[in-house]
């Protein structure tokens, strides 16, 4: 009876990893192909995020960058390849971002075949928020990290969580909101000493590699503030001016918000509850240094609401199920 559960684990593995690995090579062009010529702020194309000259606040997430950098200097790959470097790190965070939200979705969903078939919806929703844009090569690790990130927050496994915490902040400063995801989840499970603890010592190691960074990359062309872009008066004036564009960004996560938005009751899972307060500050936070219309900004936030998604189709469904009469299935159409 073991040797069978592992077999069929075994093969419910290997189909996700073959199914994975397939959608994320199917999506790669469409991230690629939507590499624009450089903005007339400045040059923040993935060769120039290597060269370091890209524009700030762009040039800060470095972390793809220096790898495909180091890569150049150690002349394992030439410098002409470098955006083969770029695919190749982009197929990786794909398909180890399906493995993660398998596990994040399996932290709700207990069985392993239906949790690994709705990872995949992943897939379906990425485009929403990262095809038709610029390519930029930190946008899918920036997922990847915030996805791992909120597994290792339940786990409370802080071992690893620091070490991860610190690259994610090299790769994109959106790592700030595991610090809010921190104090949600924690704020009365942990003493406040510890949790205090827990949040400044986050904190310091966000500010101190920003710092690092800053000081790397002062003379480049700023954009901004540098750090950030106050965006606060142009999306006002974006939503007055053409309130068309900004409906259409509530598309954004495939507009699968709605559902948690309508269904939030049936979510019952205290730690998918306690993640889903960090969309709104997330989405308050990205308007004021964000550009409203898009929608990429909004990625990192994604695998929650997906899963709660989810979660809440799967308790409508269940709820039909049991208020239908059989027999079932239904009968199809002649």
């Amino acid at each position: 009876m073991s040797h069978s559960k592992s077999t069929t684990t075994a093969r419910i593995n290997a189909a996700f990893f073959a199914a994975a690995l397939i959608l994320s090579l199917h999506a790669l062009p469409y991230r690629l192909l939507a590499c624009f010529p450089p903005p007339p702020h400045g040059d923040d194309s993935p060769e120039a995020l290597t060269a370091g000259i890209a524009s700030t606040p762009y040039q800060y997430r470095v972390l793809v960058p220096w790898m495909v950098r180091g890569a150049i200097e150690a002349g394992l790959i030439q410098k002409d390849a470098q955006l083969v470097a770029f695919m190749v790190v982009e197929v990786v965070a794909l398909v180890l971002l399906a493995f993660a939200f398998r596990r994040y979705l399996s932290l709700f969903i207990a069985d392993r075949v239906l949790a690994s078939a709705m990872a995949l919806s992943l897939y379906a929703v990425l485009p929403f928020n990262y095809f038709n844009v610029p390519f930029y090569p930190y946008d899918i690790p920036s997922v990847l990290f915030f996805t791992s990130g909120l597994l290792l927050i339940h786990d409370r496994n802080w071992m690893w969580f620091y070490p991860l915490f610190a690259a994610a902040t090299l790769n994109r400063e959106t790592s700030i909101f595991l610090v809010v995801v921190t104090v949600f989840v924690l704020y009365d499970k942990y003493s406040w000493s510890k949790l205090s603890l827990l949040v400044v010592t986050q904190l310091g190691i966000w500010a101190a590699i920003k710092a690092v960074l800053w000081e790397l990359y002062r003379s480049n062309r700023w954009l901004g503030y540098g750090l950030y872009e106050f965006q606060l008066r142009v999306n006002i004036a974006t939503i007055h001016t053409f309130p068309i564009k900004a409906l259409a960004a509530l598309s954004t996560w495939g507009c699968l918000w709605l559902a948690v938005v309508l269904w939030h009751r049936r979510i019952h899972h205290e730690f998918l509850r306690r993640n889903l307060w960090t969309v709104p500050v997330f989405v308050a936070s990205m308007f004021v240094v964000g550009f409203v219309l898009e929608l990429r900004i909004y990625g990192e936030v994604l695998p929650i609401v997906v899963a709660a998604f989810w979660v809440v189709f799967l308790d409508v469904v269940r709820d039909s199920i049991a208020a239908a009469r059989p027999p079932w299935p239904l009968r199809v159409a002649e």
